[in-house]
């Protein structure tokens, strides 16, 4: 039987998504920090379509077992095509175990596996956690990416997302480092975009997978804006002197351009 807890956490959430859009401006993000999750599948490139129409159809029980599903992406450029990225958050790895458990338990999901698997090439899932000393210097509040969920969903046009990730140096001292640079720069980078052609959705750094990775997911309304940005970060003094100083420590740096699909609360 789930603890008591556990079941008014779910209670909490399925009020939350069953509340009408118009009200979803005064949820707030839970203000403990939580675990995210990332899991990344590869898809056999003929059945891309087919994976993702299997994955919108079931898009209610996905929400209704996981509540913490925040984002579900396509790689267009940067890595492989027929990748998909989706995002969850979760209080803690029990919660995490209990709702795999609840869905490994019930006959929709493991339907929709079955279904879904023999489309799968390569999964992987990596756990993070919130450098929320860097976003709140960006201006964002703890799990922002949960409220931006909530808020967003089924509203507006999608936007890009870019997802960067920096491998660093192996030893305890380079993510903290690494963030304590950024909660520096960031405010100066922000303030470049005086158009404000992006917006940072999060960042994190690896708990479970390979230790020592950076990630930063920004949004842009178009392609073209990731360059805007880009070119206009460069003229901000802070920011330069902050990455002048993370380089040394990084090993592999790459970048994803991505879009939201259908089923994505974040979009």
């Amino acid at each position: 039987m789930m603890p008591t807890h556990l079941r008014q956490m779910v209670r909490n959430y399925r009020q939350i998504f069953a509340t009408p859009m118009r009200s979803f401006s005064s949820v707030s993000a839970p203000s403990t920090p939580g675990i995210y999750e990332f899991r990344t599948y590869d898809v056999d490139p003929s059945s891309l379509d087919e994976y993702l129409t299997l994955c919108n159809e079931t898009r209610g029980v996905r929400k209704e077992l996981n509540p913490g599903f925040l984002a579900f992406f396509v790689t267009e450029t940067g890595g492989d095509v027929n990748r998909v990225t989706h995002l969850y958050r979760y209080e803690n790895y029990d919660e995490r175990d209990e709702v795999r458990r609840r869905m490994g338990g019930d006959a929709r999901w493991r339907n929709f596996l079955s279904e879904s698997k023999r489309l799968v090439q390569t999964q992987q899932s990596e756990i993070f956690l919130e450098a929320s000393a860097a976003t709140k210097a960006a201006g964002l509040g703890v799990n922002d990416m949960v409220r931006r969920a909530l808020e967003e969903e089924g509203k507006g046009k999608p936007g890009i997302f870019e997802m960067r990730r920096y491998q660093l140096e192996l030893g305890y001292n380079p993510i903290p480092k690494l963030v304590d640079l950024m909660s520096q720069g960031l405010p100066s980078k922000m303030a470049s975009d005086a158009e404000k052609k992006s917006s940072l959705v999060w960042m994190g750094f690896s708990d479970v997978g390979k230790l020592n990775q950076f990630v930063e997911l920004w949004r842009y309304d178009t392609f073209q804006d990731h360059i805007r940005v880009r070119e206009a970060a460069r003229t901000a003094k802070e920011w330069r002197a902050c990455i002048n100083e993370i380089a040394p420590m990084v090993q592999m740096f790459d970048t994803q351009l991505m879009k939201p699909v259908g089923l994505s609360p974040i979009q």
